[in-house]
This record gives C-alpha cells, structure tokens and sequence, in this order.
C-alpha cells in the first residue's frame, strides 16, 4: 500500500515547457484527498519549492536544492546543509577557468550567476529566479550556496576535471543530459526523503518514487515501488519497478492511477 509518492520535478512532475499538466495536478490532489502524503524531490531553488507547496496544497515538508533544504508548510526551512565555503570558492574557480556556464542556488531562492552563457538558457527557460553579480565570491554568496550547477553533456571534460580535483568532498550527480549538480557531501534526495519518511514513521515499502536522472537513482532503489519516466535513461529504467510514460504524456499520472489510485485504464 502506497503512503508517501516522492516526485521529481524537471522532466518528471514537469513537461518539457516547465509546466504542471492538469492530469498530474488532478492525481496528486488525488492522493492528498486519499490521505497519500506528497513529497516533492527536486534540484530547484527553495523559492521554487515554496511555491508548490501553495500551488498544490502539499501538506508535507518538501526537499529543494537536491536534498539540500527541507521546507515545511509554513514555508519556513526545517533542514540546511550549505556547500562548505572552501569547497565553493575551489568550483568557482574551475568553472572560471573552463567557461562553463555556472550558477548557484541559494537559501534566498536565488539563482546567482557571474556571465551570461548561452548555456545557462537552459536554466533560466525553467523560470528560475537568476541574479547577475560581478562576483560569485561575495561573502553573501559564499555563506548560503545550496547547490551549483554546470551545464555541460555527459561528455564534456568537466564532468571529470570536478570529480578529480573535488573527489569526495562534494557530492557530483549529473541532473540530466545538460545538466551536473553539486551540493554537499551529506545529503542528496535520498538522504533528505529518508529523514522525512522516519519524521513521519513510513517504511521504505510503502513509498513510490518518481524521477527521470541520476540524481533520482538512490530514492528509487529505496522505494518499495520505484518509478522510471519514459524519457529517463536506461540505468535508470533498469533500476525501476516500473517505467511509466514520459513527461509530456503524463507519467506521473499514469503510475499514480495504477499503483495509488488503481485504476490502470485511464
């Protein structure tokens, strides 16, 4: 029996337009009404993730900046691991070097960013809240970063100038094809769902989860049902459960129709 459905956000809750469609909105109010908790697992910023928590009634605290923030209904920060400052300012500096597009998310909501790269368009088409500054290494910057991100493919150099010269201190997924994140070595989403379902006392068994990317690997091992979407990639779809249809199909609904709400024909 399902209790908690832990979701992913980029290229699973949303479709390729960064939008919720009405079939996924209905399904998970569909869940709340049944008394299924709701938890949103997502690399988006807190401001991000506050405004789900209004726009779809969650009634759980919910996981921002990949497990780096919990926030409850109240909007207010129950849980915070920062990317230690000497590790940041060392990424800053390598990202510099290479020009690759860099931004980080802080625990005001913002999406802080030094150059305009074409590359970071891929982030802000999701409707973050970017902010231009002429140094990523202001203190006020350095002292609230929750998570970096790069946009570089899979096959781009950088994956592996990070990982060698940040091995172990930081921890390193790659947050879809464009896409590698970075946030602190403690956390991630799955460490952030584990604390809330033990909060909450659920057992892994009774919770489905969601997700399309590396990142989302750990909590659908966990998950008694781990969903794959259609768009992810094949390890992901090899770790999973099931695989349900892509993002812009609405596959979210179609794994809670058939394994919350159960009904597998609509």
């Amino acid at each position: 029996m399902v209790k908690l459905v832990a979701i992913d956000l980029d290229g699973t809750l949303f479709n390729s337009r960064s939008v919720i469609s009405r079939k996924n909105r209905l399904a998970i109010s569909a869940c709340l009404d049944r008394g299924v908790r709701v938890v949103i697992t997502t690399a988006k910023t807190v401001y991000w993730v506050k405004k789900l928590i209004t726009s779809l009634n969650l009634k759980d605290p919910q996981i921002a900046s990949a497990g780096a923030a919990i926030i409850d209904t109240n909007l207010n920060p129950l849980y915070i691991k920062k990317i230690p400052a000497v590790h940041y300012r060392k990424m800053v500096a390598l990202a510099r070097k290479h020009e690759v597009g860099f931004c980080v998310s802080c625990l005001d909501g913002f999406v802080y960013h030094e150059n305009d790269n074409p590359s970071l368009e891929y982030v802000w088409e999701t409707k973050e809240r970017p902010k231009r500054v002429i140094n990523l290494l202001s203190e006020d910057i350095a002292s609230q970063v929750l998570l970096i991100t790069v946009t570089v493919d899979n096959g781009h150099i950088f994956n592996e100038i990070l990982r060698e010269e940040l091995k172990n201190r930081v921890k390193i997924r790659r947050g879809g094809q464009n896409f590698l994140a970075a946030y602190n070595n403690k956390t991630g989403k799955t460490a952030a769902l584990k604390k809330i379902m033990k909060d909450i006392k659920i057992k892994d068994r009774d919770v489905m989860a969601i997700g399309d990317s590396e990142s989302d690997l750990g909590m659908i091992k966990l998950a008694g049902f781990g969903i794959a979407m259609g768009n992810a990639p094949e390890n992901l779809k090899n770790a999973a459960f099931y695989v349900t249809g892509d993002n812009d199909n609405d596959g979210v609904a179609e794994a809670i129709d058939r394994f919350v709400l159960k009904r597998k024909n609509t």
